[in-house]
């Protein structure tokens, strides 16, 4: 019998859907544009922050 709740993001919220950072209401290129301006970018988990970031860079 397996555990329904294993695997990436066993029974977490995911980090992103679509291209919307969960629990922020920035999508992805919102914050990396305020990331890349020097804002702030407050309420993101460390996953979040890590997938801003990358994404930031290639802006």
């Amino acid at each position: 019998m397996s555990d329904p709740d294993c695997g990436i993001c066993a029974g977490d919220v995911p980090p992103l859907i679509g291209q919307v950072l969960t629990g922020t209401g920035l999508t992805l290129d919102q914050a990396g544009k305020r990331l890349v301006a020097g804002e702030p970018v407050a309420g993101l988990t460390p996953v979040q922050l890590r997938l801003v970031e990358d994404y930031a860079e290639r802006l």
